[in-house]
């Protein structure tokens, strides 16, 4: 169920450097155990057309939903899991944000095809 999308500049990363952030975006997630491996969905979301300010040229953005019930703690220590290792491994990108969201179990709805 969780939803990891990284919205990020197109211009500045290529398709391996987007690969390999989704990759390590996956590795936090699965390894943080606040969420089961097998049930992280991540997705990256280029932007062609975007305005930065303050000189910055290249951004990642992340937004990762997940159904509530995860303590604050937990969503602030996988915040930071992501942010320290997405600095660590991708140091050229000039601004980096990480929103983890509450999804209502009542409203979030889904369709697995031969389920």
């Amino acid at each position: 169920m969780p939803h990891v999308v990284i919205e990020y500049a197109e211009a500045h990363l290529g398709d391996p450097t987007i690969t390999a952030l989704m990759q390590a975006a996956y590795e936090v997630c699965a390894t943080s155990g606040v969420m089961q491996p097998e049930d992280v969905k991540v997705r990256a979301i280029p932007l062609r057309h975007l305005l930065l300010q303050g000189g910055a040229e290249s951004f990642v953005h992340i937004t990762l939903s997940l159904l509530a019930g995860r303590t604050p703690e937990q969503k602030e220590g996988l915040a930071i899991a992501l942010r320290n290792r997405l600095a660590t491994d991708f140091p050229n990108i000039d601004a980096l944000s990480i929103d983890i969201r509450d999804m209502d179990p009542v409203a979030y709805k889904k369709r697995l095809r031969g389920v």
